[in-house]
């Protein structure tokens, strides 16, 4: 009677732990990845970091690792290139092929760079958990437009929408111009953007040379609004603008030949257990059971 009732507090125990683990899943602490890409030589271009993904989202505990994939070494260093080193942590050189990992037990956003080329950088945002606001462009928004009848300056547009559950507040937003050696164009304007809302950033342009440029929209990665992903918030637009002899209309939409590489959200999240592990762990459960019965049977009647 004894072995029989041990025999039922077995298959008590594995039904609850089998529950527990369906409805419970595995917490453990998290290993972001980090790739530093070859080619910093070149600034990683068309690529808006060196870093990828340019930011991680990682939870109080979780650890990330950079591994070096470039043909030189680099480090991985809180702080920026403008101020230096913050002291935060150092990896110190990192070997081509080598990597480093840090672990994270602090709430905050911790900024780093490339102390051996100032080019680099990227981003660690670290949270428990809480409501605030969630900046991205939104894909295929752009719009360029004549500003009026008598000037040759352009007003370009892109939405920004917040999916967030928190209004972000007098965020800044920046759109730098390029070609291929020189800047055109660095402006800046402030606005809010209420909570799952979109609202169109505007900047505009005067004195616009024909030829083919480069985009660069920032909604200010580093905002207070408490943004967990600033892959989206940073988007690189390619256009081209036609000669001034060409036919414009006021308000009209440019001739434009446009790509969008807005960067893809590379979000950090924490695996749980596919189906395929709970059919395994059951099937191998229930192969325990049967076992202890076979055996209890054997000795109940011997």
């Amino acid at each position: 009677m004894t072995l029989l009732r041990f025999y039922h507090l077995i298959c008590a125990v594995t039904v609850t732990a089998i529950f527990y683990s369906m409805w419970f899943p595995s917490v453990q602490a998290y290993d972001a990845q980090v790739i530093i890409v070859n080619g910093t030589a070149n600034h990683c271009m068309p690529n808006l970091s060196c870093y990828n993904p340019f930011q991680v989202n990682v939870s109080v505990g979780d650890t990330v690792t950079w591994t070096n994939r470039d043909n030189r070494t680099h480090t991985v260093t809180t702080g920026t290139s403008n101020y230096g080193p913050q002291g935060v942590f150092d990896s110190g050189i990192i070997l081509p092929g080598h990597s480093f990992t840090q672990f994270f037990g602090s709430v905050g956003k911790y900024q780093y760079y490339d102390k051996t080329d100032t080019w680099p950088s990227g981003l660690v945002v670290v949270s428990n958990g809480f409501s605030h606001a969630e900046l991205s462009w939104v894909p295929d928004s752009l719009k360029v437009e004549k500003q009026n009848y008598t000037s040759n300056g352009i007003v370009i547009t892109k939405q920004i929408q917040n999916t967030g559950n928190a209004d972000a507040h007098s965020i800044i937003f920046t759109l730098k111009i390029t070609n291929q050696s020189s800047l055109f164009y660095n402006n800046f304007v402030k606005l809010d953007v209420p909570a799952k809302h979109s609202v169109p950033v505007a900047f505009v342009w005067s004195n616009v040379p024909n030829g083919q440029y480069r985009l660069f929209f920032d909604a200010n990665s580093a905002n207070t609004a408490g943004d967990m992903n600033a892959n989206d918030d940073r988007s690189l637009d390619l256009i081209s603008i036609p000669p001034s002899s060409s036919p414009l209309v006021q308000n009209q939409p440019l001739p434009i030949i446009h790509s969008n590489f807005t960067l893809n959200d590379n979000t950090a999240s924490v695996p749980e257990f596919g189906s395929a592990s709970f059919i395994v762990l059951i099937a191998s459960i229930m192969s325990v059971i049967v076992f202890v019965k076979s055996r209890l049977n054997a000795i109940l009647f011997s």
